[in-house]
């Protein structure tokens, strides 16, 4: 049994994104988050080059596998394909390729739909660092205890934020104060995805002098400071143990979690006991 789940969110203005995964006998054997070509003028469009999509993974992926199903949550797109199945089959004699529509709530659908409204921060052009794990690391919560060193993150605000748009604090803080913690910023929902959003227009604000001297005169310090990677921005993370930072590269900083606590609370309570 070879199957294809795909979905797909249509941004306006925006790029627009295809989530797919590929499934053999029950088993996953492919995810993939793919930008929709064009410029797509709705959710129908991107649909369909959803289902196109999938029909070309279906090509990729079968070997041996000659039965196909491919699921699509929108009735609309489906029926569509689901006229030119004879046409497609010519295209690709050794297959037989059914269009079935799927609620978007089920499990594999749902992880599709989910594949579509992240690209995966490691294909974008966007700085990274690699992140360090603090759990162990009595040089870093020493560091940040005796030295008072500033640790920037963000916390969603949930009274802040709509249907359409996420809104996050950015903390800057030591272990014994917050130094700013007015500084609100709302994202558009989809695309790249609403965190790597909010790095790069933090990003920009840290690169801007009058920002930053309106920083400084509350008394934060970037250099040798530190991004906490928190739940709230666990979605910044990439491969190979690398970050997309909220923090400009030119600022001399690192970027520190905990893989099973990422509260801000649990780095402060494990730095305390060195200062």
């Amino acid at each position: 049994m070879f199957e294809v789940y795909c979905d797909s969110s249509f941004n306006e203005g925006e790029d627009s994104y295809i989530g797919c995964t590929v499934l053999r006998d029950g088993k996953q054997i492919h995810q993939s988050t793919t930008k929709v070509p064009g410029a797509p003028k709705n959710n129908l469009d991107c649909e369909l080059e959803a289902l196109s999509f999938a029909v070309t993974l279906s090509k990729i992926f079968s070997e041996s596998d000659r039965d196909i199903t491919i699921y699509n949550d929108s009735t609309e797109a489906v029926k569509v394909f689901q006229k030119e199945k004879p046409e497609i089959e010519k295209k690709f004699p050794d297959l037989s390729i059914n269009f079935e529509y799927i609620p978007r709530e089920k499990v594999n659908q749902a992880i599709a739909d989910s594949l579509s409204k992240k690209f995966p921060v490691f294909f974008l052009n966007v700085p990274t660092c690699e992140v360090e794990s603090f759990s162990r690391r009595e040089d870093i919560l020493s560091d940040i205890a005796r030295n008072e060193r500033n640790i920037f993150y963000l916390e969603k605000v949930d009274e802040k934020s709509t249907n359409k748009k996420t809104c996050y604090r950015l903390i800057i803080r030591t272990i014994d104060k917050i130094l700013s913690n007015d500084r609100f910023y709302l994202i558009k929902k989809g695309g790249p995805g609403t965190q790597v959003k909010a790095a790069e227009e933090i990003r920009k604000d840290l690169s801007d002098p009058h920002f930053v001297s309106s920083m400084e005169a509350k008394g934060v310090r970037l250099e040798n400071s530190y991004f906490l990677l928190t739940d709230e921005t666990w979605g910044l993370r990439g491969t190979d143990n690398q970050t997309c930072s909220i923090l400009p590269g030119s600022i001399s900083h690192r970027i520190i979690c905990d893989e099973v606590d990422r509260s801000p609370e649990n780095l402060f309570r494990r730095a305390e006991r060195f200062k």
